[in-house]
C-alpha cells in the first residue's frame, strides 16, 4: 500500500523549502572568490590598501612570503606585488582570503 502522491508532495514542500531558503540566505550579499595579481601599497590595522581601496585582513586570512612561508600581516613587505584572493561582501570592504607575495618592490619594508 503506497502513500498518496499529493500528501507526500505536500510533506516534501513543507520540510524542504525552509532548508533551501536557509542555504540560499547564508550566501546573500557575497560574491564568489576573486583572484587578482596586484600591488599592495599600504597596510594597517584595517588590512591592506590596493588601488586606493581597503581590503580587510582577518584571522582566517593566509599570507605567504616570497618563499611560500606563512607570515603575519605585520611581516608583509610594503609595497609588494602579490596574488590576492578576496571575497566581495555587499556594503563592506572586500575580505582577503589569501595573499601571496610575488615580488618585492623598491623600498619595500616589513614593519608596520
Amino acid at each position: 500500500m503506497g502513500i498518496p502522491a499529493v500528501p507526500l508532495m505536500f510533506l516534501l514542500i513543507i520540510f524542504c523549502c525552509p532548508v533551501v531558503a536557509l542555504c540560499a540566505n547564508s550566501n546573500a550579499g557575497t560574491k564568489g572568490e576573486i583572484f587578482e595579481s596586484t600591488i599592495i601599497k599600504d597596510k594597517g590595522d584595517y588590512g591592506v590598501l590596493i588601488d586606493g581601496r581597503r581590503y580587510r585582513v582577518t584571522e582566517s586570512t593566509i599570507i605567504f612570503d616570497l618563499l611560500g612561508k606563512k607570515i603575519p600581516l605585520c611581516d608583509l613587505p610594503i609595497p609588494c606585488s602579490a596574488m590576492v584572493e578576496y571575497q566581495l561582501i555587499e556594503g563592506q570592504n572586500p575580505v582577503c582570503l589569501r595573499i601571496e607575495v610575488k615580488r618585492l618592490l623598491e623600498d619595500s619594508k616589513d614593519s608596520s
